[in-house]
């Protein structure tokens, strides 16, 4: 599997994971490691806090979780984009939104606009406008979502999935050499 691909694919499971809550028969069949492995600090805890979901979280508890911060999942929450400017980019890409029931801004959409870029990114041009998404429009809002995620977030199960985006975060600044503050 080459390296956009598994980036697309880690982009669709955080967009699907923030779409919907999880069901009791997906958490049942969860790993109780994250797909990929890093050194970052932020790949162990979210791998420590998703083992304890696991082992004791209900799927009602996650959805309730996600019902109480969904406000945050539109990232126009943390006024680094809003609704408008997204929808003219999806427009100038030609991108229909799969979450046709969530905003432009919701994470969910804008992962999974990650991920189609990461999986066309065949030549200079896409690669250009992989860069521009990634430092203008959707990192500064995922690292406050993220955050977020850390300190407001009820359940280990999302709290691990604030930990697992930040790592992303990190490892895509790492390999893609992206001028962009992650603290």
């Amino acid at each position: 599997m080459k390296v956009a691909d598994a980036y697309s694919m880690i982009c669709m499971v955080f967009a699907s994971n923030f779409a919907n809550a999880i069901t009791d028969e997906a958490i049942k069949k969860l790993q109780p490691t994250w797909m990929i492995k890093t050194q970052n600090l932020e790949n162990e805890k979210g791998n420590a806090l998703l083992a304890r979901a696991l082992m004791h979280c209900k799927a009602e508890e996650i959805a309730a979780d996600l019902d109480n911060f969904k406000v945050a999942c539109s990232l126009k929450f943390f006024r680094q984009v809003s609704d408008e400017e997204i929808e003219h980019l999806y427009k100038q890409l030609n991108f229909d939104k799969p979450f046709t029931n969530l905003r432009a801004t919701h994470v969910s959409n804008m992962f999974a606009l990650l991920g189609a870029i990461f999986k066309n990114n065949t030549n200079e041009k896409t690669h250009t406008i992989l860069g521009m998404y990634l430092v203008d429009f959707f990192l500064p809002s995922l690292v406050l979502f993220a955050k977020f995620l850390r300190y407001n977030a009820k359940t280990p199960y999302y709290q691990a999935m604030g930990e697992f985006i930040m790592d992303f975060i990190k490892t895509l600044k790492a390999n893609l050499g992206l001028k962009i503050d992650v603290k």
